[in-house]
C-alpha cells in the first residue's frame, strides 16, 4: 500500500492546511501518512481528525533540527506522545531561541539598508516555528524588498533558494544557523517516551558516509529515510544496503510542501515519487501493520 511519512503543513514550511493535505493524500490513494512539521506538533490534531474521516491511518510525527558533532542532522520522530510536557517544552524553547536570533539578524539587515525599514517586524506574524521560506514570502510582500533582493542576487527572476541563501548566509551579516537541539537529548527522550527516530533524507546531505550512519545507529537512531525525492536512485540503493547491514528501519516520505506555481510539467513530488510499504524494511514498526 502507498504510504507517506513526511509531509508539511502551514504550521511549518508547507502551504496547505492539515485537512487540505489529507484531501490531497486521499486523492493519491495514500493509506498511511504522517504530518512531520518542523519543530512543532500543533497541526497533528487537525491532521489526525481529517485522516480519520478519509480512512487514512495517521502516524504521529515531527521533523526536528538536531545538532551532532557540530553539524545539523534532521531526524523524524514517529509515534511520539504529542501531548507530552517535556517534548513540547523542549520544542517551545527551540522555537523561541530561533525567533530571537532571526529577529536580530533581520534587524542588522535593515540597519545596513539591505532590507527596507520595518522588515524585522515580520517575525511578529508567526506563532509557531518560523520557516525561512515563509520569512522570504513576508519580506517580498513589503514594498521595496523585491528590488533589493533582485539587485543583490543579480537575478530578475531569482529562485527561492538563491534569495534564502542571500538572506541567511550573507558575508556582510554572517550566517544565521538554525536553532538545533542536541541529538543525544532527543535520543534520551525517545528512550524514555517511545517511538522511532529516523535519519531524515540523509542523501540530501554532503555528509552522508557509512561511518556517520554507523555512529547514529550506535547512539540510538532506529532507521533511515530511504525513499525521498531528494535521493538519486544510486543513493536509494546505498541506503537500502546500509539499512540491511545495520538492521535499521527503512521509511519513505514525499517531503511535500506545495503545488508548484507553473502551468505545465511536474507540479509536485507526486508526479515522480512513490513509496510502497512492501519496499521498506521493518516499516511495520512505524506504521503498525
Amino acid at each position: 500500500m502507498l504510504i507517506d511519512l513526511q509531509v508539511h503543513s502551514i504550521y511549518s514550511d508547507g502551504y496547505l492546511k492539515p485537512r487540505e493535505l489529507v484531501d490531497f493524500l486521499s486523492r493519491k490513494g495514500v493509506k498511511v501518512a504522517s504530518l512531520t512539521d518542523h519543530n512543532t506538533l500543533v497541526g497533528f490534531e487537525e491532521f489526525a481528525q481529517a485522516c480519520q474521516k478519509a480512512k487514512i491511518k495517521a502516524v504521529p510525527g515531527i521533523e526536528i533540527y538536531t545538532r551532532f558533532n557540530n553539524r545539523q542532522i534532521n531526524v523524524l520522530w514517529y509515534n511520539l506522545p504529542v501531548d507530552n510536557e517535556k517534548v513540547n517544552k523542549l520544542l517551545l524553547n527551540s522555537q523561541k531561541h530561533w525567533e530571537n536570533r532571526l529577529r536580530q539578524h533581520l534587524y542588522k539587515m535593515v540597519a545596513k539598508k539591505m532590507l527596507v525599514k520595518g522588515s524585522d517586524k515580520i517575525v511578529d506574524q508567526f506563532t509557531n516555528y518560523i520557516p525561512t521560506n515563509r520569512i522570504l514570502d513576508a519580506l517580498l510582500a513589503i514594498k521595496g524588498n523585491r528590488q533589493l533582493i533582485e539587485k543583490a542576487t543579480g537575478e530578475k527572476s531569482f529562485r527561492e533558494e538563491e534569495a534564502i541563501g542571500w538572506l541567511f548566509n550573507n558575508k556582510k551579516i554572517g550566517k544565521l544557523k538554525p536553532s538545533c537541539i542536541d541529538l543525544k537529548r532527543i535520543i534520551k527522550l525517545r528512550q524514555e517516551l517511545g517511538g522511532q527516530l529516523v535519519f531524515c533524507h540523509p542523501g540530501k546531505s554532503r555528509f552522508l558516509k557509512t561511518k556517520l550512519v554507523v555512529k547514529l545507529k550506535e547512539l540510538g537512531i532506529d532507521g533511515l529515510e530511504v525513499l525521498s525525492p531528494h535521493h538519486s536512485l544510486g543513493t536509494v540503493f546505498y541506503l537500502q544496503d546500509l539499512a540491511n547491514r545495520l538492521d535499521m528501519i527503512m521509511t519513505g516520505g514525499s517531503d511535500f510542501h506545495r503545488f508548484e506555481m507553473i502551468d505545465q510539467g511536474l507540479l509536485s513530488a507526486y508526479d515522480y515519487w512513490r513509496a510502497d510499504s512492501c519496499d521498506l524494511r521493518d516499516i511495520g514498526e512505524v506504521i503498525g501493520q
